[in-house]
């Protein structure tokens, strides 16, 4: 199957070198764009009094630069990158593949007592996305 553009979903957690290469390895076999998209939280990059943290904000060039410590330097330069603010990751993913031909992202296992008291958030974007999926295992 030929694909006309191929979105990577990024948590940028620094474990997704393979979702990358796999997305990398469709793109070009396909000789399809390459669009990457990352969810800030609303309160990504604030100190909270609970003491917990959203993680830190990222921007176009953090993932660009993710791309480069990869090693996919001509990739990081050319690839479209998505920024988007929100807190229901699934939906916001949904919204971004209508036009998208396939999405590819990380699945990181969950512990038995968290996988039996909610779905992944990967499984959440499967069931929302409006175009095929790959789920690639971190």
């Amino acid at each position: 199957m030929s694909y006309n553009t191929v979105m990577v979903a990024l948590a940028a957690r620094g474990d997704e070198k393979v979702v990358i290469e796999e997305a990398v390895k469709l793109a070009k076999s396909s000789s399809a764009a390459l669009v990457a998209v990352h969810v800030n939280d609303p309160h990504a990059g604030e100190m909270s009094m609970m003491m917990d943290s959203a993680g830190p904000r990222l921007d176009e060039e953090d993932i660009r630069q993710r791309f480069r410590e990869y090693g996919f330097l001509d990739e990081a330069e050319e690839i479209e990158v998505r920024i988007i603010t929100g807190g229901n990751i699934s939906t916001l993913l949904a919204e971004q593949t209508e036009e998208v031909d396939m999405l590819v992202l990380g699945h990181r296992r969950m512990s038995t007592f968290k996988s039996n008291l909610m779905d992944s958030v990967d499984e959440g974007i499967v069931n929302h996305a409006k175009c095929p999926v790959l789920v690639v295992p971190k």
